[in-house]
């Protein structure tokens, strides 16, 4: 810090300690309120005008109790509260700082981002505090908006097959960049978030083909393109994650792609969906060189041998993990379990070899559903797990839905003439705010062996497992 800046702060600390004008400028213009409690005497707390006229109050009607105010917060916020202050005690680099809701006079829920900083004596015990509110209703008001605009469109997108509707509503609202194209690579249509991804105008792109914006000596995405309606059967085809593609100022972007086949009456075209996923790249590359580094002593002990996924040790890891990251900052957390159908008939008549091709192969199949954060694990003979982070319900259905119907309309292949149909159970469970542990979230997964007869439909979910089979 200059000279200047030094003696500025002097003279402005010296100003509020004479001239309770400034410190009053101060706490009225930069604070929605001030509050100074009295922490051996617990029922005395000052607070400041603006400390009630942001709820809505009379100050005039209102006591320097603590009481006042205790009424009308949320009590759930109230004890988070009280449990930083005893933190904040204990420890004085423990912060004081969460955000509560208080009942507004009319009835409204005001968000308040609560401060403060224990005063001690000369023995370090904490004899005052010092508080101040800052309302960012209007903030978390915009917040709560923005994540039930992204429910949605996850739900929408999640959920319709852009491969057979035509809907300029959906064209234009979806996040994601999205193309029609013929089956020779032509751009015939583009959507606005494909311009803003790209940088290209939309007459600009609208005029090019897929290897236009292809990074030379990288996967073609018109060659992606072509191989799927060569094959449009093969689900394999259906998406790719990892391309590369150029925007308009020559930037490499990391791109996953997914691709439908739509008849037109103008012939056959294909919808495709690029989600730019550059911003993980850094991840990405971390993480390739973490499973370099450990590649031996994860194919030990925490990949299955069998089928190359992960085995139950790194599943229970995982989940535990998850767990407490998701109860921590509040976020969904779904877990699947998946059980074959009658496997002990596959290997007593086809034997043990089939059997475990069949593993083989529907581990594979399954992976191509597997998301970037999602954990994919063989946890026993026949039964796999899926941990899905940050996910919710109707996402969830839709990923095992989808899983479901992969297995029972694709046969497996165990010899050049010989092929075996395969079902799925699975078993869901959302984490639940009494959930205390993991274990309540992996047994009421496994709710579907209880009820092997009695389908539980998907819409079931208020009571925390929904279940589906085939």
């Amino acid at each position: 810090m200059n000279d200047s800046q030094n003696y500025l702060q002097e003279e402005l600390y010296s100003l509020i300690q004479s001239d309770g004008k400034i410190f009053d400028f101060l706490q009225e213009s930069s604070l929605d309120g001030l509050w100074y409690w009295d922490i051996e005497n617990p029922d005395n707390e000052w607070m400041n005008d603006r400390f009630w006229e942001v709820l809505g109050y009379d100050p005039k009607e209102k006591k320097h109790l603590s009481s006042e105010w205790q009424g009308i917060i949320n009590q759930d916020d109230l004890a988070m509260a009280m449990d930083n202050f005893e933190s904040h005690c204990k420890n004085p680099n423990h912060p004081y700082d969460q955000i509560v809701r208080y009942t507004h006079r009319d009835g409204s829920i005001v968000w308040i981002r609560c401060r403060g900083m224990a005063i001690r004596d000369d023995s370090g015990k904490p004899i005052r505090m010092i508080g101040a509110h800052n309302d960012i209703t209007k903030l978390k008001e915009l917040e709560l908006k923005f994540q039930r605009i992204i429910r949605e469109i996850d739900k929408s997108y999640a959920t319709t097959k852009l491969a057979f509707e035509e809907s300029e509503r959906l064209f234009e609202t979806i996040p994601d960049a999205v193309f029609k194209v013929d089956v020779e690579g032509n751009i015939l249509k583009v959507n606005s978030a494909a311009t803003s991804i790209l940088i290209f105008t939309k007459d600009e792109l609208e005029s090019m083909t897929l290897r236009d914006l292809s990074v030379p000596e990288a996967d073609d995405l018109g060659g992606v393109v072509k191989e799927y309606t060569e094959n449009p059967d093969n689900e394999l085809s259906l998406s790719k994650n990892g391309l590369n593609v150029f925007s308009k100022d020559k930037r490499c972007l990391l791109v996953d792609v997914a691709m439908r086949m739509l008849d037109t009456a103008y012939g056959v075209n294909i919808i495709i969906v690029m989600r730019d996923v550059s911003e993980r790249e850094h991840l990405i590359c971390s993480l390739q060189e973490k499973l370099s580094e450990n590649k031996k002593l994860e194919k030990l002990t925490l990949i299955d041998e069998l089928t190359k996924i992960y085995n139950s040790r790194h599943f229970h890891q995982v989940l535990k993990r998850e767990f407490m990251d998701s109860k921590r900052y509040d976020r969904s957390l779904i877990l699947l379990l998946l059980d074959i159908d009658l496997f002990k008939n596959i290997n007593d008549n086809y034997g043990h070899e089939a059997g475990n091709v069949v593993l083989v192969e529907l581990s594979r199949r399954i992976n191509e559903y597997i998301r970037y954060g999602d954990t994919f694990s063989r946890i026993g003979g026949e039964e796999f797990a899926i941990v899905l982070p940050c996910t919710d319900v109707e996402s969830a259905l839709v990923i095992a839905e989808r899983i479901v119907m992969e297995i029972e309309n694709n046969a497996f292949s165990i010899g050049s003439n010989q092929k075996i149909s395969v079902t799925l159970s699975i078993g869901m469970s959302q984490l639940s705010v009494d959930d205390e542990n993991c274990k309540g979230i992996f047994f009421l997964s496994m709710f579907d062996k209880c009820v092997k007869k009695h389908t539980i439909p998907t819409h079931a979910i208020s009571f925390h497992v929904s279940y589906l089979t085939r």
